[in-house]
Parts: structure tokens; sequence; C-alpha cells
């Protein structure tokens, strides 16, 4: 057993050394073997109580907290509050405790860490001697005596108190024996009121038959309710499900929707820049005819003067030969050109491959103009060079490479128009996916509106169905309290009335034959009162179980 008791903190300040953190009370010079012992401490600011906290008997000497002779632990003291200083008390079993021996123990108090935090004074383990049976009382006459007696004397003086005790006991009844027959008159009541009660006992059996069969009515109703509930929350749970299942698909075509808005941008983007190309690439086109003709006229005037230049030197076919390697060259870089076009055409959809092409692009078209510059400057060096037929000759030669540039110029515009056409045909066809995907949208839309609306309905079906479920409970409540309280008062009256009849058959006797009387009449009212409960188990059972 332990005690606890709270002390305010004090304004003097303890030493904050390890032995001084507990302070042991009251601690005597010798105790007992084997009686139980108290041990008073004083748990100060300066320590932390914990639950594995323990306060040990140790004989002096000791060098480490196991040197324990025995120990019991310490608990938490209720309410603690930091900083403040608790009274607590432990109490050690005889059993436990040493013998006389002879030898100095002391309290030590060790924390959960085995650290000691507090040392009482040295006390020894004694038995009594004959001074100490001796022991001193105040005089009853002058309260500044102190009288000096034997424990034998003491409890004589006890006897002779307890005899004048029973004196007055037996003066009380007297008293209490005048009071019985004053109680006989009224069992003579309480008997002409228990018949009355009877005749109401058997009224309320009658509404009880009447209270239990409408309970049974409410039940079959309350279960029936119960299932209809049931199955509206089924029915509930099932469209939460539907709901949850058509926003997931929503949510679903609603990111398909973004992801080809953004294809359609970047379509309608990539469409307006191969139309502006289709434009330049027409006004190109429109120039390239108009030198197509000018230069088949002056393909036939130099088909005459080629006829006069036929036995020209090997040096002149030489430089062809250098000028055509050239062009075909330049051919090379044309055919690379055009092949990066499609790529980059191809893979428009990625970005850092587009980025990575376009830089291809560009260097290849600087690749082209230089090309084309030193063509120019090797046709000006040509034509510095040779003679004014050299000059026609390489006119001739510019003119038919100029004409297989065209055509492949065109060629090459007519399929960049079959892949406009095309992406225009896409583009068509997203329009197509994009519109009905819309219409998937709005449909579910209804469908989400629909369920929502169902949901309502379903939701003022189950409030309605819960309020009729809670009128029938309420009413069977109201009936089972009902038949509890009848049962409780017929069980009450009955046991009233059966005491007061043995109190009235009881004769009047000395008090030790009353004691023994007022116990049988209570065994007997006992036992009355379980052959009614059993009697009447059937009609309580039943209200119980309806309750429940």
């Amino acid at each position: 057993m332990s005690s606890f008791q709270e002390v305010p903190s004090s304004a003097n300040a303890l030493q904050t050394s390890n032995f001084a953190h507990v302070i042991f009370q009251n601690v005597a010079k010798s105790y007992l073997p084997n009686a139980h012992l108290e041990c008073h401490y004083t748990l100060t600011q300066y320590i932390h109580p914990h639950q594995k906290d323990w306060v040990g008997i140790f004989k002096v000497g000791w060098s480490t907290s196991r040197d324990y002779y025995t120990f019991v632990w310490s608990p938490m003291p209720e309410n603690y509050v930091e900083g403040s200083t608790v009274n607590c008390v432990l109490i050690f079993q005889g059993y436990y405790l040493p013998n006389d021996d002879g030898e100095f123990y002391q309290f030590c108090y060790v924390t959960h860490k085995g650290e000691i935090r507090g040392a009482s004074t040295p006390f020894q383990f004694r038995t009594s001697s004959p001074v100490e049976e001796l022991l001193t009382m105040e005089d009853e006459g002058n309260s500044d005596m102190l009288v000096v007696t034997t424990k034998a004397g003491l409890l004589e003086f006890k006897i002779e108190k307890i005899i004048k005790e029973k004196e007055e006991l037996l003066k009380v009844t007297g008293v209490l024996e005048k009071e019985t027959a004053q109680l006989r008159d009224q069992v003579e009541r309480l008997e002409k009121e228990l018949n009355h009660e009877k005749q109401r006992c058997e009224q309320l059996h009658t509404e009880q038959k009447t209270n239990i069969q409408t309970s049974e009515t409410l039940k079959t109703e309350n279960d029936d309710l119960k299932k209809k509930h049931e199955e509206a929350a089924s029915k509930v749970l099932q469209l939460e499900e539907d709901i949850m299942t058509v926003t997931q698909k929503a949510i679903a075509k609603e990111t398909e929707l973004d992801s080809l808005k953004d294809k359609m941008k970047k379509v309608t983007l990539e469409k307006e820049q191969l139309e502006c190309v289709l434009k330049t690439e027409k006004d190109e086109k429109e120039l390239y005819k108009i030198h197509l003709k000018n230069t088949e006229i002056e393909n036939t005037k130099l088909v005459k003067e080629i006829q006069m230049l036929k036995n020209s030197d090997a040096n002149k076919e030489n430089m062809i030969t250098y000028y055509k390697e050239e062009v075909g060259k330049l051919q090379l870089f044309i055919a690379e050109k055009e092949n990066m076009k499609k790529a980059f055409l191809l893979s428009s959809s990625n970005k850092e491959d587009a980025s990575i092409l376009k830089e291809q692009l560009r260097k290849a078209e600087d690749q082209i103009q230089a090309s084309k510059q030193e063509a120019v400057l090797m046709s000006k060096e040509l034509s510095d060079a040779v003679n004014v037929r050299d000059k026609t000759m390489a006119d001739l030669h510019g003119a038919r490479l100029e004409n297989e540039k065209l055509r492949k110029q065109l060629a090459d515009a007519s399929d960049e128009i079959k892949k406009i056409t095309a992406l225009k045909n896409e583009q068509e066809t997203s329009n197509t996916v994009e519109h009905e995907l819309r219409r998937e949208v709005e449909d579910l839309k209804l469908r989400l509106q629909m369920a929502a609306d169902h949901y309502k309905e379903k939701f003022k079906e189950c409030q309605k169905l819960q309020k009729q479920v809670n009128k029938f409970t309420e009413q069977a409540k109201i009936a089972g309290n009902q038949q509890k309280l009848t049962d409780v008062a017929n069980t009450q009256t009955a046991s009233a009335v059966i005491t007061d009849k043995k109190l009235s058959a009881s004769p009047v006797s000395p008090t030790s034959s009353d004691i023994v009387s007022e116990f049988v009449v209570k065994e007997q009212v006992r036992e009355m009162n379980k052959e009614i409960i059993q009697e009447k188990r059937w009609s309580y059972s039943s209200g119980s179980r309806f309750c429940s």
C-alpha cells in the first residue's frame, strides 16, 4: 500500500547532492523483525519520479545499488506537477524484513537508472523487551499528566468501558421493543395495502399482455422497415459507386480532350507554317516557270550555236566534268535537305527532335548557300577564263542544270502539297474525334445529373424510413419501461409485505435473540424475493428482450 500527499514547494532551496533529493521522514531507531513497516519519504523538486523507481533496505556499508536486502516499487504519485514536492508512504511486508541480527540498516531511494538519490539514518531490527510492554497514555482527569501502564491494564480498562456500553445498549433495546409494537400496527396497514396492490397487479398483468402483443406487432413492423432501410442503403451505395465510375470516366475523357486540344494546337501551328512555306514555294514555282520559258527560248538559240561549238577543246570538257561533279555534290546536299525536311515533318510531335532537326536543316541550308556561292564564283571565273563560246557553253550547261533543279523543286513542291492535304485530312479526322469525345462528355454529364437526382430521391426515402424506425423504437422503449416499472413495483410491494409478516410473527426477546431473528428474517425475505422473481421471469425477460 502507498499514499501520496502533495506539499507546496518551499522557498528555501535544498542541497543539490544526490542523497538529498529524497528525504526519509520519521525513521525510528529500531523496528520489529516480523511486523509490517511503514516508510515515509518526501520527493523534492530536484527529482523526477518514474514507474521503475524503488525503495530498498540496505545494510550499512553498502557499495552499489545491488547490495539491497529487500525492496518495494515506488508508484507514481497522483496529480504530480513538476517542480513540486510530494510526500509518499510505502509498506514493507513483515516476512521480507531481516531478523534480529544486530546489524544496522537504512532506507535508500533508487531510480530506474540505478542511481541512489536518497538515504535515511541507520536503524536496527530488534524483538520487543519487557520495558517495551509498558505504554504511556494521557490521564482523563488532567490532560497535562501522562500515565504509564502495561498492555494488560489497558485491555482491562477497555473491557470495563465496553461493559458500560453494553448496559446502555440494553436500555436502547427496550426503546426498540416499543418501536416494534408500532411497526406491527404498520404491518397490518401494509397488508391491506398489499391486497389493494395485488388487485392492481392483476390489472397491470392484463395491460402487460396487451403491451406485449403491441410490442410484437411493432417488432415485425420495425423489422420490415429495417429491411427496407437496408435495401435503400445498398441501392444508395451502388449509385455512389456508379457515380464514382462515371466521374472517373469523365475525368479520363477530359484528360483525353485536353491532350487532343494540345495536339490540335500543334497541328494548327504546323499547318500555318506549312501554308506559309506553300505560298513561298508557289511564288518560287511561278518564278521558275517564267524562268523556264526564258531558258527554253535561250536554249533554242543556243542549240544552233552548239552545233558550231562541237569541236571545242578538251580543256572545256574537263572543266565541264569538274562542274558536273560540283553539281552532283549540290544535288546530294539538296537531297539531304529534302530528307531532313521529311524527317522534320514526321517527327514534329517530339519537341527535342524538332530542335535538333532544325539545327541540322539550318546547317544544310548554309552549306547549300556556300556551295551556290562557290558555283557563282566558279561560273564567273569560267566566264573570265574562256571565250564567248565558252560563255555560251557554260550558259547552256547552267540552263540545263537550272531546268533539272526546277523540275526537282516542282516535284518537291507537289510532294509537300500532298503532305499538307494529308495533314488537313488528319486535322479533319481529329476534329471529328474531338466532336465525338465532347458528345461522350455531355452524355456522361447527363448521366451524372440523373444519378444525382436518383440519389437525392433515395436519400429522402431513407430519411423517411429512418424517422418511422425511430418512432417505432421509441414506442417500444416506452412500453418496455412501463413493463419494467410495473414489475419492480410488484416485487417491492411483495417483499415489503413478506418482511412485515415475518416481523409480526417473531416474539419479543433480548438483544442477542433479536439479532438472530433479524438475520433469519433477512434470509427468508431473500428466498421469497427469489421465488417472486422466478414467477415473473417470463414477463420481465420478454420486456427486457424487446427493449434490447
